[in-house]
């Protein structure tokens, strides 16, 4: 009788996981995030055999040691790294810090390392605005770690990551060694005191720029402090109200937001105060010669998502990780303006410009002596030729030339080679940070906000097409909506109805 059972040939135990591991290395190391489903099909594909889920997912972190070398080796590997840096990009900064060796027995374990290429740094100084904005990302590897980045605008509002460092834990002692690197970094290239710092506040950036750093311009993310202010001043009055004020133009814009926010909750006025200065977070008090009006730091945070599955990487790979997506943009966007006019605007301030001229086609311009009375029918704006400026903002949009533009892109970062070509330097054993293991299982995913939604969710309330009620779906509907959920949406639309009247009489 013909035997026509395959089970043991297609599951066969002789195919280990590091069998398998050798089998499709190549695979692994062209795309290190390949899913396990692709990897079992690769197997069967070409020798017919399939593996179990779990001896997969061990199959593909032996790949990747092998690959990326281990956590504890790429430690010990990032003072040479930062020796590589500065042989391929002369003028790059790459600094590199340990524990102190306090004891014969006790091994010196890692502390921070901050890294700036050269061509970031010209850059920079070429063809970016005088704003920067700082912020922390926590790394998702074997030993955690923060990585704080600074990311820079240039003139067409596109991200000009220059500075990153990798630090074992967010405090102030931290933060004051990024901080002060930094603040050495543009007091080389002759511009120490004349930017634009923008942060949450975090008391170690708050502590470490007050100390290091006075004389630099501050500003707050007005999106971290709309999240603390949310949790006294509940409603979306409020929170309508201090977007209003935020993000005022005019004072006399501003002056009507706070003149309700005092009819509403006189609260909020000493909230406010407490804060700091108004020019750290209402944009009709920034300092104009930045010409910039952003007010929040989601571009930091829009760097950090960039990076990926990198976070969870070994330190050295999440470096290289950094350095080439940075040199793979700077050398596109180089290539992508060698055709460009010099002397026009860079193409977001065009479409910008566009939306604007769009806008102001119901607009009035009255000539005066020194300018234009413009007026829209419901409030005065005036433009000034002397200080080419308008008084209803938009700062960003600027006619600055894509010749500044170009000169951004115009080093570009160069190449290193991998680990097994470096030369012998002779440095100092280094270990890694102690571990500290949290509570279940490690976390890969970005912890998002309240008003965040949530991956894979396509609406945010469910409703059942069998009753037309909101809360529930048709597996779970019990005729209509509960006396509890019928009181809550009432309460809902007496809310709504008082803030509307407020709203309408404050007006």
């Amino acid at each position: 009788m013909e035997h026509t059972c395959s089970g043991i040939e297609v599951k066969n135990p002789m195919v280990s996981t590091k069998c398998a591991a050798r089998v499709l290395l190549k695979d692994i190391r062209a795309n290190n995030d390949i899913p396990g489903k692709a990897l079992n099909q690769l197997l069967w594909q070409r020798y017919g055999v399939q593996v179990a889920a779990s001896s997969l997912y061990r199959m593909r972190s032996k790949a990747l040691r092998e690959i990326n070398e281990g956590h504890d080796i790429s430690y010990d590997q990032l003072p040479n790294y930062c020796e590589m840096i500065r042989i391929t990009n002369p003028g790059s900064s790459a600094f590199y810090a340990w524990t102190p060796h306090d004891h014969i027995y006790r091994p010196l374990q890692f502390l921070n390392i901050f890294i700036s290429f050269k061509g970031c740094i010209y850059g920079l100084l070429a063809g970016c605005r005088s704003f920067i904005g700082v912020d922390g990302a926590h790394l998702k590897g074997n030993y955690g770690g923060v990585l704080l980045s600074a990311v820079a605008l240039d003139e067409n509002n596109e991200l000009f990551p220059f500075a990153w460092a990798i630090v074992s834990v967010e405090d102030t002692e931290n933060w004051k060694f990024f901080v002060w690197h930094l603040k050495n970094l543009l007091n080389d290239i002759g511009r120490g005191d004349e930017w634009c710092i923008i942060s949450d506040r975090e008391k170690g950036i708050e502590v470490a720029l007050i100390e290091l750093w006075p004389k630099a311009d501050r500003r707050y993310c007005c999106k971290h402090l709309c999240k603390n202010w949310k949790k006294p001043f509940l409603g979306p009055l409020m929170f309508s109200l201090f977007w209003l004020a935020a993000g005022a133009y005019s004072a006399f814009t501003f002056k009507k937001a706070m003149d309700q926010l005092q009819k509403v909750n006189p609260a909020a006025l000493i909230w406010l105060s407490k804060v700091g200065d108004q020019s750290t977070w209402t944009i009709h008090k920034f300092n104009e010669a930045i010409k910039c009006d952003v007010n929040k730091s989601n571009f930091v945070e829009s760097f950090n998502s960039t990076l990926g599955m990198d976070r969870a990487r070994p330190v050295l790979t999440l470096l290289e990780g950094i350095r080439r997506t940075i040199m793979v943009r700077m050398c596109t966007r180089k290539q992508a303006s060698e055709n460009w006019v010099d002397d026009d605007i860079c193409p977001r301030i065009k479409t910008g410009l566009k939306v604007i001229t769009q806008e102001s086609r119901a607009c009035k311009a009255y000539p005066s002596a020194d300018g234009y009375e413009v007026t829209d029918g419901k409030s005065v704006l005036f433009v000034s030729f002397a200080e080419r400026r308008c008084l209803c903002g938009r700062w960003q949009i600027s006619g600055i030339p894509l010749r500044r533009y170009k000169a951004a892109y115009a080093g570009g970062i160069k190449s290193i080679p991998d680990s097994d070509q470096w030369p012998d330097f002779v440095m100092p054993k280094i270990q890694p940070p102690t571990i500290k293991r949290g509570v279940g299982r490690p976390c890969r995913e970005r912890r998002r906000d309240e008003e965040e939604e949530r991956k894979g969710k396509r609406r945010k309330t469910l409703k059942c097409i069998n009753c037309g009620s909101y809360g529930h779906n048709l597996l779970t509907c019990k005729g209509g909506p509960t006396a509890k959920q019928a009181a809550a949406v009432a309460a809902s639309k007496r809310g709504k109805g008082k803030q509307a009247g407020v709203t309408s009489g404050s007006a």
